[in-house]
């Protein structure tokens, strides 16, 4: 059912689709919410973040008319009192099973005056929520016994009964939710959190679910957990914010899922930060931890996303989409088996290591060189140590690494090659025949062959001992550099991973490490915008 939105600052919401507000926690998003209204001065429903889900043992029993003005009045005081635990529980259940009872009395009444003409109980509330219990929890059944509540579950094997007070939080909150929306007249309905106490899966779930029945009810969620905001189908997002109010955002459903996560979540943290960097990496990665630690000002956010080419959409995605126009978009992204000319062709905002990847930032002799200084030990003998990296290379390695960069170089040209197929004219059959042409590669534009050994040479000249050391650092994958300089400081790799990102990470006055640190990293990473005095970002 159509049912329009009126915004606090007079933006209007047309449709039926679900209306998603976003923002972390101190955005406002909870007390603006409450402003949203209707054109036509419709009343809107609210269901708070803070509900009272405890399930009594023995739902009171009284009038239905006295159940129905309780439950009326607690809902008036969760809207204005959001701040409060709502407190309507008990006298909608006892709403529910005295509109489920009248409706069972005239039923039975209508049964012993003529059988034939008696029909079917009418639906109640109580019913629906029954009915829907069991699409949402298989294997899980309601049923009331003596006015208290009760669940029925077989779906371990052997049945077991409890009652509602012994529910989950998740099973109390999924009761609460659906005795909440069923019992609301068509409409809207805004809910805070709507994911509270519900496991991620079960929360998309029940909504997808009560979406369903109550079609006749537009939905507004208010919420800062992304994946479930994301699961919306067609839904309008809104960006909370403490000083711009809320505001519509566009996010191209055609997006990958990830990249749209990364979306909302920089747009509905921008009203603090005014910079995103996307970098590689995960949980289990040093990326996010080291990045954190540089870019450690409260102006900016760092997102790990993966691999490059999600920091690349990203990048793109945020600067073209203007979910967030206020926010500089930043991408960091290793240096890897790159070649030069992909180096050259990043687009503005996207940063590429000098080194290898992450862990040869750890690596660089200068960092080595400051943590000894901190622990106390002598300079680093800088040729011993490039020794060591470059002694590290076996001859394996030396012919996967010269593959890797060939492989790299090659693949956008062989790319090039099968698009040109898409452009020739003819059948099947004919575009067959002409493929010994095609890929012919004494006819190619490149040779795959001086391609591979230039990729060689440059290995090779990183292992010469006249080589710099930031071309074995670049040529060399640096997971298995970072030992090497751990075993340099005399340390092993995680403390001598973290003690490099704490200090780079902690506020206050700098340490005389810390400003070695930077001093050496400045070069090869985006501005740091430091509050390190004396030392400036790179032009």
């Amino acid at each position: 059912m159509t049912f329009d939105l009126v915004l606090p600052g007079g933006e209007r919401l047309t449709g039926d689709k679900a209306v998603v507000v976003l923002g972390p926690n101190g955005s406002g998003k909870t007390r603006q919410s409450r402003s949203i209204s209707s054109p036509d001065g419709a009343a809107i429903e609210v269901i708070n973040a803070l509900r009272n889900t405890r399930v009594t043992p023995e739902v009171p029993v009284m009038a239905m008319q006295t159940a129905l003005q309780q439950f009326e009045q607690g809902k008036a005081t969760a809207r204005h009192n959001h701040w409060d635990l709502s407190g309507e529980f008990d006298a909608m259940l006892a709403r529910m099973l005295g509109e489920h009872s009248s409706v069972a009395i005239d039923f039975v009444r209508r049964f012993r005056d003529s059988p034939a003409t008696a029909g079917s109980p009418g639906e109640t509330t109580l019913g629906k929520v029954e009915q829907l219990w069991k699409e949402v929890f298989p294997g899980r059944s309601l049923f009331w016994s003596d006015w208290r509540p009760m669940v029925r579950n077989v779906s371990t094997g052997a049945e077991m009964t409890y009652s509602g007070n012994q529910m989950s939080d998740g099973e109390k909150a999924a009761l609460f939710l659906m005795a909440r929306v069923f019992s609301a007249a068509p409409g809207a309905i805004i809910v805070d959190e709507p994911e509270t106490h519900l496991h991620s899966l079960l929360a998309v779930r029940l909504w997808n679910a009560i979406e369903a029945a109550r079609p006749d009810i537009r939905f507004v969620y208010v919420t800062h957990d992304l994946t479930f905001a994301l699961s919306r189908q067609q839904a309008t997002y809104v960006l909370a914010s403490p000083t711009a109010g809320l505001r519509v955002i566009g996010v191209d459903t055609e997006l990958p899922g990830d990249v749209s996560e990364a979306l909302l979540g920089s747009a509905s943290l921008s009203f603090y930060a005014s910079r995103v960097v996307f970098c590689e990496g995960d949980a289990s990665s040093h990326d996010e931890p080291f990045y954190n630690a540089w870019f450690n000002g409260p102006d900016t956010v760092v997102r790990p996303v993966a691999g490059y080419e999600r920091v690349l959409r990203c990048v793109e995605a945020l600067r073209s989409s203007g979910v967030a126009s206020a926010l500089e978009a930043v991408g960091v992204i290793d240096g890897d088996y790159h070649a030069q000319a992909f180096r050259d062709a990043l687009p503005a905002g996207v940063y590429m290591l000098k080194v290898h990847e992450i862990e040869s930032l750890f690596s660089l002799p200068e960092i080595v060189d400051a943590v000894r200084g901190h622990l106390e030990m002598d300079p680093l003998d800088r040729i011993s140590y490039k020794q060591k990296l470059q002694s590290s290379v076996n001859d394996d390695q030396r012919r996967k690494i010269t593959i890797e960069r060939w492989k790299q170089r090659l693949e956008p040209s062989l790319e090039g090659l099968v698009s040109s197929v898409t452009q020739k004219q003819g059948n099947i059959d004919e575009i067959v025949q002409q493929f010994p042409d095609i890929f012919d590669h004494t006819k190619w534009q490149f040779s795959p062959e001086s391609i591979l050994l230039e990729e060689q040479k440059r290995v090779d000249d990183a292992l010469l001992a006249k080589a710099d050391i930031n071309d074995v650092l670049a040529v060399v994958p640096g997971k298995q550099m970072l030992p090497l300089a751990a075993q340099a400081c005399g340390i092993n790799a995680d403390k001598y991973v973290n003690l490099i990102i704490n200090t780079l990470g902690r506020t206050g006055t700098p340490t005389a490490l810390a400003v070695e640190l930077e001093n050496a990293l400045k070069a090869q990473l985006p501005t740091r915008r430091s509050v390190i005095a004396g030392v400036l970002p790179p032009s």
